[in-house]
């Protein structure tokens, strides 16, 4: 529950919006609309004695309504509570005949509010023994949070529930049996006008009486104060229409509003809080499921299903609120998102770690964006292959212990594997002391060739680098011969379901093993196809050997490669 108070403030700006739209596009006239009376700077400024002495004012106000016979009167000010009779005998009487006068025609009920110290404001009981005591009627107002007054209920006013409020004691005088409680319905009616105090009383000193049962004439009208920076309350919407912009409008507003309300289809109901939590606990549900478009759409859409429901109940007489709600449906989505993501990146780190020394790195990077299917078969792709072997490794092997057969290899590979992946190759496999590697898959290149003839250049150079330090542990250097071939083959998984290797197979991968063969015959450390040469240009180094015969093969023309050749590079 702490959850739903949380975003209260939430929900009060989505009510505020909500009321708005139902004024502008589906506003709810009334018959017999609440009419009020101002007391306004006009008034203020023609009678020069203080409120509290206008006794005779509103005496002669309402002995002219007893002319025009409202349906009810409400008085939203302060009356005396004492008598002025030691200023001028018989002062008070004005205002006790008004009250004698309006009392048969119509009932009229009288203002009571709270001081800060929490005490009833008194009223000169004379004029509660005319009335009535049943005409006191609370216009206590309690604020929300954020300082607006929405409601007239018992959980922002406890104090309600012993003293009825106006515009609840108006309504039950005019027939409308309903709860007097709960929230306004600012949807009902247009933006409020006023009647002048002051015109009132020129119309009864005029015995204007046709204009008055015209504008009062079974009516709901209460009195209140109209100035511009007195008793004002901010409200969801701006009530009064001389001031179309202004949410903080006189308070007498409120009590009309709330009187619209009960006429209409009474006060704004909450909606019941235990289907509220089912509803909450509903959209946590957003935790559960991947992460795919389905579960996004239906994420996107649920908040506009959500609003556009609560909107729909509140015309209804319903307030729903859905903060929490949406709330609850966006912490499951987000957190599930988030453990999803951490738990995403810690599989790859995973995988990163696990794999880095068993695939190339280029693999290992489409492996963990999940680019890479796994499944059997492969695609015709464009690469350059590179064949690399140890020349005479197996007399050498023949005089060396296995361990130290074993660690010469791993330093050697490790620094061609090292030039291949400079240059964005892929390292196939090793086969005992020869490695093959392609270029141009699984990372598309666009001049593989150049790619290609660049590593075998630097795994030259450093061979150099590995053959010092064999040397000076007394080791015997080693020599390498390199094949490379470009064209089309097969690129993908091949094995079974439960064991495969991403690999190239074709025509191309055996002829670039045939052309590093060649390599001892030929006396170049690299030798290239034709195809690899026409996409290579070298200022000089490039030997155009001719046809040459490979076992398995037609015929292959071949380029010898001087290791100190400078590649330009370009097509």
């Amino acid at each position: 529950m702490q959850f739903f108070h949380s975003l209260d403030w939430v929900d009060r700006k989505i009510l505020d919006q909500q009321f708005a739209l139902l004024r502008k596009h589906r506003p709810q006239p009334l018959a017999n609309d609440v009419v009020i009376v101002g007391i306004d700077e006009k008034t203020f400024a023609t009678f020069k004695e203080p409120f509290a002495l206008w006794h005779p004012h509103l005496g002669k106000f309402l002995r002219a309504m007893a002319l025009a016979r409202p349906s009810t009167l409400g008085l939203d000010i302060v009356l005396p509570k004492h008598s002025y009779h030691f200023l001028l005998p018989q002062y008070d009487q004005s205002l006790l005949l008004g009250l004698i006068a309006i009392k048969p025609v119509a009932p009229v009920f009288l203002a009571q509010n709270m001081d800060p110290e929490g005490n009833l404001n008194q009223i000169f009981a004379p004029y509660i023994s005319i009335a009535g005591k049943d005409s006191l009627a609370s216009v206590m107002v309690c604020l929300d949070e954020d300082g607006a007054a929405r409601r007239l209920d018992h959980s922002s006013c406890p104090q309600l529930e012993q003293f009825p409020t106006m515009s609840g004691k108006m309504a039950h005088q005019i027939g409308i049996q309903r709860k007097q409680t709960g929230l306004i319905d600012f949807s009902v009616g247009a933006p409020f006008s006023y009647v002048p105090f002051i015109e009132v009383l020129e119309w009864f000193d005029q015995h204007n009486e046709q204009q008055l049962t015209a504008l009062f004439r079974n009516k709901p009208v209460l009195l209140g104060v109209i100035l511009p920076y007195e008793d004002r309350l901010t409200m969801p919407v701006a009530l009064l229409r001389d001031e179309p912009a202004a949410r903080a409008v006189p308070g007498v507003l409120l009590h009309a509003q709330a009187l619209r309300s009960l006429m209409a289809q009474g006060m704004i109901l909450p909606f019941p809080q235990y289907y509220l939590v089912c509803l909450a606990g509903c959209a946590a549900l957003f935790w559960f499921g991947g992460n795919g478009l389905k579960k996004g759409s239906a994420f996107a859409i649920f908040p506009f299903v959500m609003l556009g429901f609560s909107f729909w109940l509140l015309g209804k007489g319903l307030h729903f609120p859905v903060a929490g709600i949406i709330g609850s449906g966006a912490l499951a989505f987000t957190s599930r998102l988030s453990l999803d993501a951490i738990l995403q990146i810690r599989e790859k780190r995973f995988l990163r770690d696990t794999f880095s020394s068993y695939v190339s790195p280029h693999i290992l990077k489409e492996i963990v964006a999940g680019r890479l299917s796994q499944n059997l078969g492969g695609t015709r792709r464009k690469v350059c292959v590179l064949f690399s072997d140890i020349r005479n490794f197996t007399t050498r092997s023949e005089g060396l212990p296995p361990e130290d057969l074993i660690s010469l290899l791993n330093e050697y590979f490790t620094e061609m594997t090292q030039a291949i992946h400079n240059h964005e190759g892929t390292v196939d496999k090793f086969i005992g002391d020869g490695m093959m590697a392609f270029f141009g898959a699984p990372n598309d290149l666009d001049f593989p060739e150049t790619n290609a003839i660049q590593a075998a250049q630097e795994m030259l150079t450093r061979l150099q680098l590995v053959n010092a330090s064999l040397q000076s542990r007394g080791i015997e250097p080693i020599d390498i011969g390199i094949g490379l071939h470009a064209g089309d083959v097969i690129i993908g998984h091949v094995g079974s379901a439960s064991r495969h290797e991403y690999t190239a197979i074709g025509d191309v991968v055996n002829t670039a093993s045939r052309l590093e063969g060649l390599t001892k015959e030929l006396k170049y450390p690299i030798i290239c196809s034709a195809q690899v040469a026409k996409v290579v240009k070298y200022k000089h180094g490039l030997t155009d050997l001719g046809e040459h015969a490979v076992k398995g093969h037609s015929a292959v023309h071949v380029y010898g490669c001087n290791p100190a050749a400078n590649i330009e590079g370009g097509l």
